[in-house]
C-alpha cells in the first residue's frame, strides 16, 4: 500500500469485518488530550465508512460528540495503519444491553508501520467472560453495524 491513500483499500476492508483490536483515539472532552481505548465491534461497510460500537457511557462516544476527529490505530494485513476520520455517534440503542454505534467518515489512512518493518503476526484475544453471553452480543452487534 503507499504510504497515505483516500479510503481503504480491499485488503483492509477485508480485514476489519469484527474481532480485531483496533485503538481508537478521541480528544478528550474537558481536557483536549488525546484519550486511547480499544474496540473490537467494529466493521468496515466501504472504503470510506467504518462503524463500531460501543457501551452506552463509554467515554469515546462521549469526547466524539463534542469533537468528531478521531484516530484509528489498525495492526494487520502486513503493517500498521492510521485511519483518520470523523465519527458521529447514535443515540443509545437499548438491546442486550445498552449501545451507541459510531459511524466513521474515513478521510485518510496512512501506513504507520517504521521503514523497513512488516508485521508477520496479528495480535489475539480471547473474551473472558460467559462463552454464550458473548454469542449473544457478538450476533446482535454485528446486526447493528452492517444495518
Amino acid at each position: 500500500m503507499p504510504r497515505k491513500e483516500d479510503s481503504l483499500n480491499e485488503q483492509l476492508i477485508d480485514l476489519l469485518q469484527g474481532e480485531k483490536i483496533v485503538s481508537l483515539i478521541t480528544t478528550d472532552k474537558d481536557t483536549n488530550k488525546p484519550n486511547l481505548s480499544i474496540v473490537s465491534w467494529l466493521v468496515a461497510l466501504d472504503g470510506n465508512t467504518i462503524k463500531f460500537a460501543l457501551g452506552h457511557k463509554a467515554e469515546s462516544a462521549f469526547n466524539i460528540d463534542k469533537n468528531p476527529e478521531l484516530i484509528l490505530g489498525v495492526v494487520g494485513a502486513g503493517s500498521c495503519y492510521s485511519i483518520n476520520g470523523r465519527g458521529t455517534v447514535s443515540d443509545v440503542i437499548d438491546k442486550t444491553m445498552k449501545y451507541r454505534v459510531v459511524t466513521v467518515e474515513v478521510d485518510s489512512v496512512e501506513d504507520v508501520i517504521f521503514y523497513g518493518g512488516k508485521l508477520t503476526q496479528e495480535p489475539d484475544y480471547v473474551k473472558t467472560y460467559d462463552a454464550d453471553l458473548a454469542k449473544k452480543l457478538d450476533e446482535e452487534v454485528y446486526t447493528l453495524l452492517k444495518a
